[in-house]
């Protein structure tokens, strides 16, 4: 553990002085300096917090490294595959790698740096939702990319399920409430981080959202996972009523589902676009595969567990998804082509879900089990 702790150190130093020395590159940015700048607080702090074996030293040396990884990202499209540029990126892998095998002592309960986690989600997810539902025309102006307004109040539905995702995450007590929600946060902001490091050029390095989006879409998924990492031998089990049969098949057949079209979104945008029920490009079918890969891995997950505290979050959350999709489109009813096959199993598909979701929150309150 204390050799570990010293490579951490080590390693984030060293990745400072690397973003130091790429300073000529990153300077004309504001928003690289700004960033630089917080790299270099946070990441000494966090390596005396290492160095003296706190608590929270692991947690700032991840928000180091989510800063030092944005800025890789940064230099990749300025400079591209220069040595420093993929000297830098190696660094960043390696101390990422390092932070996972010191790790972190598991609990049964859930502590305050998991909750600001929550919490620092709950209000990117808010603001998002905020915007895609009220202001959808001016969507571009809170996030690097652009859409139209059904697209925008469609990532508001997104974004409203995540954020009731994360509300009740934070008014959790314990592990077992949380275990398979932080899973669909890893998964699902995870999954548009990859998207977005894979189309780096896509994006307009010079506004402010940019920047923002790459801190969150780095960094929200490397703490959820380090967090399941740590927690993967806790095996808690939430007192309360048990999962009944019916309401772990609703899940298994809604997981499944999300997983058969986030996969196809993912790996084959481009035969997905004509099938999709408006005009979408395949970069926004990229986008629109990390929910749905996320929530049908998250129901599965959830259709596992053996009592209904340990997936209630997950069946509330999923089926806010649902009706929020069902309201956004209803909303803009006029732009589908209701002649489509895709346009009915759309409506047809969230309303079955969202009435199955429905059920089973039902079944199990008709047990006492909510």
């Amino acid at each position: 553990m204390a050799r570990g702790a010293a490579t951490l150190v080590l390693a984030l130093v060293a990745a400072i002085c690397v973003v130091l020395y790429l300073i000529p590159v990153l300077e004309p940015v504001p928003a690289a300096r700004v960033l630089v700048a917080a790299l270099v607080i946070v990441g000494l702090v966090g390596a005396v917090g290492l160095w003296l074996r706190q608590t929270w030293g692991p947690w700032l040396a991840l928000v180091a490294l989510t800063f030092t990884a944005t800025l890789a990202c940064f230099a990749w499209t300025v400079a591209e595959a220069s040595r420093t540029t993929i000297g830098l990126s190696a660094l960043t892998l390696a101390t990422a790698a390092t932070i996972f095998v010191i790790g972190s002592k598991p609990s049964n309960s859930i502590n305050v740096y998991q909750r600001a986690l929550f919490a620092t989600v709950l209000v990117f997810a808010g603001w998002v939702a905020v915007w895609g539902w009220l202001f959808p025309v001016q969507f571009g102006r809170a996030l690097p990319v652009s859409a139209p307004p059904l697209h925008a109040r469609f990532l508001g539905a997104m974004y409203l399920s995540g954020a009731v995702f994360m509300l009740l995450a934070v008014l959790a007590r314990r592990w077992s409430d949380i275990r398979v929600v932080t899973a669909i946060l890893a998964i699902w902001t995870g999954a548009l981080g990859g998207v977005s490091i894979l189309n780096l050029s896509a994006f307009d390095w010079t506004r402010g959202p940019t920047w923002f989006w790459f801190v969150a879409y780095i960094g929200f998924p490397l703490i959820a996972c380090w967090i399941v990492w740590c927690q993967r031998n806790e095996r808690d089990q939430a007192a309360g009523a048990p999962l009944r049969t019916p309401v772990r098949g609703i899940l298994l057949v809604v997981g499944a589902t999300g997983v058969a079209l986030g996969v196809s979104l993912l790996v084959a945008p481009r035969f997905m676009v004509p099938l999709w029920p408006w005009a979408v490009s395949p970069l926004l079918a990229h986008i629109y595969s990390a929910p749905f890969l996320a929530y049908g891995v998250g129901c599965l997950y959830a259709a596992a567990q053996r009592t209904w505290p340990e997936a209630r979050i997950s069946v509330i959350g999923t089926f806010a998804f649902a009706a929020g999709v069902l309201t956004a489109s209803w909303l803009h009813a006029g732009l589908f082509n209701m002649t489509l096959p895709s346009v009915w199993l759309w409506f047809g598909g969230f309303g079955l879900a969202g009435l199955a979701l429905l059920a089973a929150v039902a079944l199990q309150w008709a047990r006492g089990g909510a």
